[in-house]
């Protein structure tokens, strides 16, 4: 633009030295005309700034990873006056990162015409897409002013993880002892009295035990109460959100997310009701769903998406134990890229006849700066300290979570 401004000044200061070395009429309002142009110009646009608008729109609320997500940009020109150049400016950003990426659309407007313009974004990493339009920018027909206008709104679009379904699940044998429930079968009755199925009238073969007497004495014949069938949900997955480092966070999480939801997709697809928990840093609690059908699972996925990382600080599983401190399980498992001490004494106090912490991490170490004979030294001391208080520690690479996942083994 600064190099149109020099063409004008130039094309305005020959035009003013012809003008006085041939002094006739014509070359005068030539003259005059270059002269008054700009302010012309920038009338016109000042007049289409006021009425060009421009709005986010789009179709697609959810995506996979490296999916085409395109995103929608519905603009308007009421005036009489087409814009020949015209700038949108696009910010996104994943909200598990800081980091913000910026996209430049260039088009033009024919007048008094609505129209749709498209532009495609990626994501390799699982979480919410945040897109925004920040503004446009005007320019006049010769490009010597411009105007911009910014602009309010925002969309989201969710990236989902992948989910890796595994081939081993011998967790499913001992997760049928039945602990303490207060969940029961809305469609089969069982042998649990605390809790009433249905009464119906008396077949032959009832036990007397279950007669409703009250009942039977008002509707003059015998009446049965079919107790309710506890259903097992002895089962959690325990998604901790703490980053080890800065450096890698998207890599991270997305293995972190793929890892924990790949275990409740399992547990689904086998039809083990289980618990998935996560703490909430956003809101200071501890976020629980009882996952039984496939909505269950993207509930979870939902919750996790719109939750934010922990700091060095967050001490997840006593937030857990303060609001649930009779829970009661046959597996734990704890899916962590941190791993201290400070984690391993707060699993211990999970009653639960198994314990698992199963371990995401990267094998290049990019999320530590200590050299690698001390990364041996502690992972040697957690292995031994999990192992003391029978917590099963369980690796998964960051780079290899399809073929990890699938061949995990649930001691």
């Amino acid at each position: 633009m600064i190099q149109n401004k020099v063409r004008y000044l130039l094309l305005l200061t020959s035009m003013g030295f012809l003008s006085i070395l041939y002094n006739q009429y014509v070359m005068g309002i030539i003259f005059l005309t270059i002269l008054i142009m700009p302010f012309i110009l920038f009338a016109l646009l000042s007049f289409t700034y006021g009425y060009v608008t421009a709005e986010l729109v789009s179709a697609v609320h959810v995506a996979n990873k490296g999916e085409v997500i395109p995103i929608s940009i519905q603009l308007r020109n009421p005036t009489i006056f087409p814009v020949s150049n015209m700038n949108i400016y696009i910010n996104y950003q994943n909200a598990y990162s800081t980091k913000h990426y910026k996209k430049e659309i260039t088009i033009s407007i024919d007048r008094r015409t609505n129209t749709i313009v498209t532009c495609n974004l990626q994501s390799e990493f699982s979480g919410n897409l945040e897109i925004s339009i920040t503004g446009i920018r005007l320019y006049d027909y010769m490009r010597i002013f411009s105007l911009k206008k910014k602009l309010k709104g925002e969309i989201k679009v969710a990236i989902l993880p992948q989910f890796h379904e595994m081939l081993d699940l011998s967790v499913m044998k001992r997760s049928n002892c039945l602990v303490e429930s207060d969940y029961y079968s809305p469609v089969k009755s069982g042998d649990d009295p605390s809790e009433v199925f249905a009464i119906r009238e008396y077949m032959e073969g009832d036990r007397p035990q279950r007669i409703h007497w009250k009942l039977s004495m008002k509707q003059d014949q015998l009446m049965i109460k079919d107790f309710s069938e506890p259903m097992n949900c002895s089962v959690l997955i325990f998604a901790n959100l703490k980053v080890p480092k800065e450096e890698g966070l998207l890599v991270f999480m997305d293995a972190l997310l793929e890892c924990a939801l790949s275990l409740s997709y399992s547990f689904l697809q086998q039809k083990q009701i289980h618990y998935f928990a996560w703490f909430d840093e956003k809101h200071g609690v501890c976020r629980r769903v009882r996952v039984v059908q496939e909505k269950d699972l993207f509930e979870v996925v939902d919750g996790l998406l719109q939750a934010a990382v922990y700091t060095d600080h967050t001490d997840a599983i006593s937030a857990y134990l303060a609001e649930h401190p009779n829970g009661q399980y046959t597996d734990f498992y704890f899916v962590t890229g941190d791993v201290s001490g400070k984690e391993l004494d707060s699993i211990s106090l999970i009653r639960s006849n198994a314990r698992q912490m199963i371990h995401v991490h990267d094998v290049h170490e990019i999320f530590d700066s200590y050299d690698s004979d001390k990364r041996k030294l502690k992972l040697k001391d957690i292995l031994y300290a999990a192992s003391e208080m029978g917590i099963g520690l369980i690796p998964v690479d960051i780079g290899n979570v399809k073929d990890d996942m699938e061949q995990l083994k649930l001691s």
